[in-house]
């Protein structure tokens, strides 16, 4: 497991990447132990997601369901979808494996633009699956 948490490490901090964006997400708690995740209006405080979009369309995320690296493809009418891995993290455990998110991105105002975004994750530990996913909602400043 340290080993796998040194890779990941060094891949944050290889390449020339340039930051391009900052996003700040909230939803309510769905940490793998069943029941729904639904979403709420005013967003719930009780999951909070950060990503950080690279130049090169990378993006690193960090919640309470998954650390993940993840490449992002953005269509025309502000619609992305990101595919990468990571550590998925669950109310049953935790473990590796593949990461895949989609969302929206749109309504800017300056620099700042709503974004909504639905994340499932993979984790395979010691024979044992955990599946988090979350539906959030926020803020990302592009800059």
């Amino acid at each position: 497991m340290k080993a796998w948490l040194l890779g990941f490490t060094l891949a944050l901090l290889s390449g020339t990447s340039f930051g391009r964006g900052l996003a700040l997400r909230f939803g309510p708690m769905a940490n793998g132990t069943g029941g729904s995740n639904p979403v709420s209006i005013p967003p719930s405080f009780g999951d909070t997601g950060f990503s950080y979009i690279t130049d090169k369309d990378f993006e690193y995320n960090v919640s309470a369901t998954a650390l993940a690296i993840a490449k992002r493809q953005k269509t025309s009418w502000g619609g992305y979808v990101s595919l990468g891995g990571g550590f998925a993290f669950s109310g049953l455990g935790s473990g590796i494996g593949p990461y895949a998110g989609f969302g929206y991105d749109g309504g800017c105002l300056w620099k700042a633009c709503y974004t909504v975004e639905y994340q499932q994750a993979l984790g395979v530990n010691r024979g044992i699956f955990v599946s988090p996913y979350s539906v959030r909602m926020g803020t990302v400043v592009w800059f």
